[in-house]
């Protein structure tokens, strides 16, 4: 095949695709169902697991209470469960069932988030790449964002949900390991990047005719809907990088790629760390310099800007 330079100020990827097949449906409209099916299939989902652990004998009071950083290997078990299915519903599910109904049949919902075609390898290194390079940048605004104040209850909220990671992160073996780059890393790569840049960006882009502003939005859109504002400014940057990434190389695995690596680092390091391989603890505050942020941003631009120069074979 030909080799063609292509740069974002010469392509708009959302836009070919906006024109084939969707002038004819509001971007609110299909933002409107991706909300209420997102809504309703996560409904389904807490149902369903209720139903599973009534059968199982499990205890469905999990998903109310939270789990504990000090949760049994079985309450981590019934708690990926349910986290699994969740997010399955949630995101997976309810993202395809958007697509599927307003860009029928399954080619053209492919076709429409770009993800008939593998993607470039050096797309998928760089984006892999720029995810590890930002990650003294994204722990330095995590930093700033602490600081913000927020109300007392979003505290609280914030302090269940990272007791219950914690205890998601408790692994004691290869197993535990496995499900947790599925649950942590794999599932939610695919699932929230089908929603959050294959149906809101794209659609943010039909409304505002601007990637940078579509991108932007995106990335405060995927931040909001995690619901955990102590961490909302770094993971919007992580929004709005992998958005990018999404505009830049039209390809849907691309974003898919660099989104489980950012997860799948965070997960391995913290079995490494129990495993007395790395003295590194993600659960403790880390403190990081300016210089070193200052150094990780310098960085991440630099790969972004030779990732713009790239040639990429159609």
């Amino acid at each position: 095949m030909d080799e063609e330079q292509r740069s974002p100020e010469q392509e708009q990827p959302a836009e070919a695709p906006a024109r084939v097949f969707s002038e004819e449906h509001s971007p609110f409209l299909i933002l409107s169902v991706q909300l209420l099916a997102a809504l309703m299939l996560g409904a389904v989902g807490a149902l369903l697991y209720q139903g599973l652990a009534s059968a199982i004998g499990w205890d469905s009071s999990l998903i109310y209470n939270g789990l504990r950083a000090d949760a049994s290997a079985a309450e981590r078990w019934q708690m990926r469960a349910f986290l699994a299915l969740s997010h399955l519903l949630t995101f997976v599910l309810a993202g395809w069932v958007v697509v599927r109904l307003f860009y029928p049949p399954a080619k053209r919902g492919l076709d429409y988030l770009q993800a008939r075609q593998a993607p470039p390898a050096v797309a998928v290194w760089g984006g892999v790449w720029l995810m590890v390079l930002s990650i003294p940048l994204v722990l330095y605004v995590y930093q700033l964002n602490r600081e913000l104040p927020i109300p007392e209850a979003l505290r609280q909220a914030e302090e269940q949900a990272n007791e219950m990671l914690k205890g998601l992160l408790q692994m004691n073996d290869g197993w535990e390991l496995a499900a947790n780059l599925t649950l942590v890393a794999l599932i939610p790569a695919i699932g929230e990047e089908l929603v959050f840049r294959g149906v809101v960006q794209q659609q943010l882009l039909r409304l505002v005719r601007s990637p940078e502003w579509a991108i932007a939005l995106s990335g405060a859109v995927f931040s909001f809907a995690h619901f955990q504002f102590e961490g909302f400014l770094p993971r919007m940057l992580l929004g709005v990088m992998l958005g990018w990434l999404y505009w830049r190389f039209r390809n849907f695995w691309v974003p898919v790629a660099a989104h489980f690596a950012n997860n799948a680092v965070q997960v391995v390091a913290q079995y490494l760390y129990h495993e007395d391989v790395s003295p590194l603890n993600l659960e403790d505050d880390i403190t990081v310099p300016l210089y070193a942020a200052a150094l990780s941003a310098a960085a991440a631009l630099a790969l972004a800007g030779w990732l713009s120069q790239r040639k990429i074979i159609l």
